[in-house]
Order: C-alpha cells, then structure tokens, then sequence
C-alpha cells in the first residue's frame, strides 16, 4: 500500500496519522455493528473526520480515502437503496457514500434541481410530507436553508412527530438554528430536546484528557436543570463552557438545593456560581450563601439598571435610602460580590477609579462622575467646570459618539444637581455661570499698567491701558504676568459661555418656542451673554404681547417666539423690518429663520416627505452637520439611518442609502417621516414648528454636504435672504435693488443684474455670466452691510455684499470685474 502521507505538509504528519488511526478504529467498530448501532455512529464518525481535519490542516481527507470508501460499503450494505427509488427513499441514509450521492444526483438531475435541496424542503413543506421532511432533516447527502430547517421542525411538531433525535440532528448540523426557531409554537418542545444534546455532548469523566478540543454546543439559551450547574463546577475545560452550563435555568428548589451544595464549597467556586448566577438572573437566591439576604432590594436596583455602555440616570435619594435601609456595611459586601460603578459613586468609594474612566471618556463614568459626592474644598462650580471641560473633548468624537458624550455630560450634570440640593440640571447650570461671571475680576494693575476685562455685547474683551491711554498691543512684561494670564483664563471661560448660551440656550428657545420663568430669566439676564443675548429677542408675555424683552411683561413667564407664529399672525414681514430699522443683531436667527411647510405634494404622500429624496451628500460631512443638532446616525441596518427627537412626542426619521455607514462614502438621501411609538404620523399632523425645524435640519445638511454638479438649491434659504435683502432695501433705500423670486435684480449704472439667492451667481442681461472671485470680490462684507442675526451664514453675507456692490457699479475698481462688463455690454 502507498503511504497516504506522503503528499502531505511534514509538519501535518502526526496529527493526519492520528486521525486516520481514530477513524480505522471507528471503521473497526462499524463493520461489527448493526443498522441500529451505525446511526448514531454515523455522526461520531462525522464529528472524529471534521476534527481530525481541522488538527490536521484540511489534510485528513485526503490521507483516508481508503477508510471512507470502506465506511461506505458498510453503510451500502447496511442501508440499501435500489435505482428508481423516489427522493424520500434515497435521503433516507445516516451516510453520504459515494454510491448514494450519484443517486441522488440521477433523481434530483430530471428536476434541475441544484445541489442544495431547498426547493425538495418547500415541495415538502406544500404537501405537508412529514416523511420527505425528517428525511430531508437527517440526511448527511444535502443541506436546506435554516429558515427552512425551521419550518420542518414546526411542522413535524404540529403534526406531533417531533422526536428528540430530529432536533438533535439538527442542531449537530447547524449550532445556530434557534435564531429561527425560537420565535415559531415548536420552541418549547425543541428547546427540551436541545437539553438532551447538549447533555449527550457532555463527556462522561470531566478530566482535562477526557474533553475534546472544542464543544460544538448549540447557540440557544440556557439549559435546564441542576445537573449542568453541578457539571459546570467541576469542569477543567473552556470557562466559556462552564459559564453556558453554570446559567442553567433552575427551578426555586433547585435554586435552594444549589444553595446547599456551595456551602460545603470554597469561596471561589461561591464566587464562580454567583456569577453565573447574575447572568441568570436569579442570583438573589443565592444571597443566604453569603450572608446578604438583607441585600435584596440594592440588588433588584441594581439589576434594573441598563446594560451596556450608554449613561443612564439615577435617582440619588432612592439609592441613599435603599443603602441605609439594607445597612452601609451590607451594601458594600454586596458591591463586592456585585459591582455597580454608580451606586458605589454614590457611597464616594470609587473615586480614583471614576476618575480614570472619566479621561478614557467612559460614559458610565461620566454618569457617575456626577454622582459622587464633593471632596474636602470641592465646589460644585470645580465640579462643574471639569464637566465643561470634559464636555470639549467630545468635539474630536466621532458623530454618533459626539451625541451619547453629550449626553453622558448631561446626565452627569443632572446627578450633579442632586448631589448638591439644587432643583434640576438647568438651574444648577446656570448658577454655576452666575457665579463664574460674578466671581471674574474686572481689572488687575502690572506695574504702570491696568488690564480691563470689558465686554462688547456678549465678547468679552482685554483693554490694556498705561496713563489712561490704550495699548494696540500687550506688553511683553505684561503678557508674562500671572494676572494678566488668570484674566485671560476668565476671558475664555466667559467667551465659552456666550458660545454655550447661543448655540444651547439661546437657539434652543427660538426653535421650541419655550418659556422662561422669571426667576430663570433674571438669573440669566444677570449674566453678561444673557443680558447682551436677551434683549435682542422677540418674546410673549402672559398677556399675549409681543414685543422685545423691554417691551413685554417680564413678572410672568415669556416665551420665546417662533417666526411660524409670527408668519402666521401676518407680523413677520413688520418684525423683520424693525429689527433692521434698529439695527438689532439678533443672537440667532429668529426674524429671518428659513420656514418650511408642508407642501401639497406632502399632504397628498399623507406621511412621508420625499423633499430632499435623491439628493447625494458626503456622509461625513452631513453626519457631522446632523450630529450637531442632535441627530443620530448609528442605524446602518435598520429602517431609517438618521434620527432624532423632534417634539410633541414625535421622532424625526430619516431613510438613506448608505454604502456601509455614513461616513464610509457619499450618501444618497431618501424619505423622511415623523414617528410616535414606531408608527408613522400624517404629516398634516406634525406641529408646523417642530416640522420646519426638522427640515431647517436637513436642509442645511444637504446644501452644505451636496456633492453633486448641480447641487441644492434650498428654495427656503432664498426665501430668507429675499427677506432679508427686502428689508434691507428699505432701511438702506436701494432703490435700484428688488426682489425677484430666488433672484436679486440690480438696476446699476452699467448693466441690470440677477443675483441668484441661493448659488450667488451673478447673471448681466440680457444675457452673459458675471464670473467674480472671492479674493477680489465678496471675500470682505460691503461696508454698508448689517446682518440682522448672529448666525454663520457666510453665504448670505457674500450675496448681500454682492447685491450691495452691484448697486454701485460706477464705483467698482477691480480690473478683471470691469474687463467683463465691457465685454458683456
């Protein structure tokens, strides 16, 4: 005989050799068993090749083929199948010899069927042939898709024929089948079964030398009963392993018996099993082990708290009183055994280590940063102020992470306020701001010099003077001092809270229309953002006046007005025309905001908004810009990519076209709906402010983010600089300047010109492109420009500047600019 090994790796000699001497044993045993005895040694056999040829390198096979095809008269001669026998017949094998396979191929050829046997499972599964089924479930010949394994099983047990040796075959075949049968009315019955396998594949010795090297065990839940908790103990293999087996599901006896048998245990195996146990969930049974039966209600609080790795919120008064009723002592026994970072933040004994996860950004242990209490000197403004500063990092996280950080510094700011009696997360906030700005020193002298913090409107400014007279720059012995150093600390700290104020408070309150107390809006008109911000709104009073803050009621509440309202009651054109008549800069765009309304088109869609449907964004760039309002962008596979609470216990849902995730590529933008509950809302439904704002939202992301050619043009953002410019054609008395449609048309002394409001694009008629660029036209703001709102809207500013520019044609200078004008009149 030829050596089999001969054509195989030196390196996978002794282990092919070993399992080839496994598998001639096993032949050995086949040739003297019976049809009875070969069935289940058919699946030893399999699971010995599968094995031996993972340990061998793939190279088993190929060494024994003599032995398989020995294996294969024995199973011909055992189970025989004549020609012409229909399919039922010849899948009905427990081995796939060579002969078996070429009939198959024969009976199956005249169908044109493939190889895998699915559309033989749905034949079945039509005409209920429960025979053909489990054939079709224990032949090692061919494979069925798992749902439809699945399917089979449920209808063998509908029929009542479900045996213990159907589900055990497949499940040996496929360990990951329960995803498709736990939720169809054969679970319970399967599940028991799968009891028996997994108790079959347990050896009988639990030595080390006894396990093979890999459990094939089935991916479902946990068995039943005591007997695996017992094994679990003692097992010298994988832990992994002994976990699965220790999370059985035990009955309350069992429970109480396990109870006694740990006793005579030592403390590590007491600590194995209490593990396990949690992940069982019934790990309450288990205090009496310890001497903890007082400890039940911290552990059902602990046990109700979220998994995973998302902040949560606690209530501080309710673990204090469950920690002094259960006993100080107990409790921190009991976090021994069950660790809870939050509660034992709480109880201040886990300082150093929240601290750490706070500067690896850990969001549970920013949570519970928040929770501890003050150390000997700390304030709750020292608290605070690491928690802004904690805060800044999250800028460098990524889009989804960006939200769950800020989220976390909320929550931590809200277990702050609990800490420290204050009445909520807002009110702690900004007392913490009232008392930095009131805490800045105004001035300190260096010398022959003073140094003045100033404030212009929210900035706040550093005015060095010598003899009363200004400097245009900072001494250098100046700059080196520690005064000078602590007021420019101030100085940033009170630009980061104008900066929070804006783009927080501020913008928060114009686009939820909320109402401010009194008490909260003298807090924070006491502040120097407040009272520069404030005052430059359009509020309602209680009695239904509308008007600036010095013009309405302020011993009640006020409300922030949203221009839809404004809109609505036919005032907002008069509005926008005051604010610039009073050259008022609004700290956000209120008067001029971009209005969105539901369109006929989306009335008639009923519940979905195809608006922006189409349009291809860069999905960094527009994650980012989403991330920032709040959006979350983490749904690659489920039914909408994109969302966010939107209001009136609604969530804004966006439907896109991902290649991957959002910022692995372009992004295609589809639907967008409003949800309660899962379930879609009609559009005329939607609150017309929270809709404007959601779409605000996506508007900005896909003009700023568009990649096409020819990219967005927002007709509402045209809309609101046509307002703006229509204002301030009449402040400024332009009178060759109107408006008309998304175009500005310039009357000037050298041409008529149309300024697109939306590109910029500058047209001359009757017909010639204006080509200008920004270096030498536009980069600056003309200087009778005044931009009524505080907002970054770069784009605007450059199409005013144009538009201004243009109406004083005879004065451009710019020899490229003047060069096409002569060309193109």
């Amino acid at each position: 005989m030829a050596d089999p090994f001969a054509d195989i790796p030196e390196s996978c000699v002794p282990a092919a050799r070993d399992g080839r001497e496994v598998l001639l044993a096993l032949l050995e045993r086949a040739r003297a068993a019976g049809p009875a005895e070969l069935v289940p040694l058919a699946d030893e056999i399999r699971r010995s090749m599968r094995r031996g040829d993972r340990l061998a390198g793939g190279h088993l096979r190929s060494c024994s083929a003599d032995v398989v095809a020995a294996l294969d008269d024995v199973y011909d001669g055992a189970f025989p199948v004549a020609g012409g026998a229909d399919i039922g017949a010849v899948l009905d094998t427990p081995w796939a010899s060579a002969s078996r396979r070429a009939l198959l191929a024969t009976t199956l050829s005249g169908l044109g069927l493939s190889v895998w046997l699915d559309d033989v499972a749905r034949q079945a599964l039509a005409a209920a042939d429960l025979r053909l089924l489990r054939a079709l479930i224990h032949t090692p010949l061919g494979d069925i898709a798992r749902h439809l394994t699945a399917r089979a099983l449920d209808a063998l047990h509908t029929a009542g024929v479900l045996d213990a040796a159907t589900v055990v075959r497949a499940f040996t075949d496929d360990r990951y089948l329960w995803a498709d049968i736990e939720s169809l009315p054969c679970a319970g019955a399967v599940r028991a079964h799968i009891d028996t396998l997994v108790w079959s594949l347990l050896p009988a010795g639990t030595a080390a030398a006894d396990l093979p090297e890999e459990m094939d065990l089935p991916r479902a839940p946990a068995p039943r009963g005591l007997r695996f908790v017992r094994v679990a103990l003692d097992w010298p293999g994988d832990p992994e392993v002994a976990a699965y087996l220790g999370t059985a599901e035990l009955t309350f006896a069992e429970q109480h018996e396990l109870v006694a048998v740990l006793r005579e245990r030592p403390d590590d195996d007491r600590q194995r099993v209490w593990q396990w146990r949690v992940e069982a969930g019934d790990d309450a049974a288990m205090l009496p082990l310890f001497d903890l039966e007082a400890g039940g209600p911290l552990l059902r609080l602990i046990r109700a708290m979220p998994t995973g790795h998302e902040a949560f919120r606690q209530d501080r008064a309710g673990i204090l009183a469950t920690v002094e009723a259960i006993g100080p002592e107990v409790a921190r026994r009991l976090l021994r055994r069950q660790p809870c970072e939050l509660i034992s933040a709480v109880l201040g004994d886990n300082r150093p280590a929240v601290q750490r996860r706070v500067r690896n950004n850990a969001l549970q242990g920013i949570a519970a940063f928040g929770m501890l209490p003050l150390a000997p000197g700390e304030t709750a403004l020292d608290r605070y102020l690491t928690l802004r500063e904690v805060a800044k990092r999250g800028a460098k996280l990524g889009p989804n992470r960006r939200i769950s950080h800020a989220a976390a510094i909320d929550i931590a700011l809200g277990h702050l306020a609990q800490v420290t009696g204050a009445a909520d997360a807002s009110r702690l906030e900004w007392e913490c701001e009232a008392q930095l700005a009131a805490e800045t020193p105004s001035g300190a002298d260096v010398g022959d010099y003073r140094i003045e913090l100033r404030f212009d409107g929210a900035e706040p400014l550093l005015a060095v003077t010598r003899g009363g007279k200004p400097l245009r720059s900072v001494p250098a012995t100046v700059r080196g001092h520690e005064a000078y150093r602590d007021l420019r600390e101030h100085q940033e700290r009170l630009r980061e809270q104008a900066r929070r104020m804006r783009t927080g408070l501020v913008e928060r309150l114009v686009a939820t229309a909320a109402t401010l107390a009194p008490d909260e809006l003298a807090r924070l008109s006491s502040l120097p953002a407040g009272a520069a911000m404030l005052p430059g709104l359009i509020w309602r009073d209680a009695g239904g006046t509308v008007g600036l803050l010095d013009d309405v009621d302020t011993t009640g509440p006020v409300t922030a007005v949203h221009p839809f309202d404004l809109l609505t009651g036919g005032t907002l054109a008069a509005w926008q025309e005051e604010i610039v008549r009073r050259r008022l800069r609004q700290p956000v765009k209120q008067a001029f905001r971009e209005l969105y309304v539901v369109t006929p088109a989306e009335r008639d869609a009923v519940d979905v908004s195809q608006r922006f449907a189409g349009q291809t964004v860069s999905g960094r760039v527009a994650a980012q810009l989403l991330a920032g309002r709040g959006w979350s962008t983490g749904h690659e596979y489920g039914d909408h990519q994109a969302t966010r609470p939107a209001g009136a216990g609604l969530t804004a849902a966006l439907s896109a076209d991902l290649h991957g995730y959002w910022g692995m590529d372009d992004v295609r933008i589809g639907e967008v709906r409003f949800l309660r509950s899962g379930r879609p809302v009609p559009l005329a439904e939607v609150p017309p402010t929270v809709f404007s704002e959601v779409m605000r939202d996506l508007d900005l992301a896909v003009s700023v983010a568009g990649t096409a050619p020819d990219r967005w043009g927002s007709p509402a953002r045209a809309e609101s600089r046509a307002r703006v410019l229509a204002a301030l054609i009449t402040d400024l008395g332009l009178t060759r300047v109107t408006v008309d449609g998304t175009a500005a048309v310039v009357h000037g002394t050298r041409a008529t010109y149309r300024v697109h409001l939306t590109s910029g694009s500058i047209h001359v008629e009757p017909g010639g492109y204006l080509c200008v660029v920004p270096a030498g036209f536009g980069a600056t703001d003309h200087h009778r420009l005044f931009l009524p709102f505080a907002d970054d809207d770069r784009m605007t500013s450059v199409i005013l500047s144009k538009v201004l520019l243009l109406s004083e044609d005879d004065r451009i200078t710019d020899p490229s600019i003047l060069q096409q004008l002569t060309t193109l009149t």
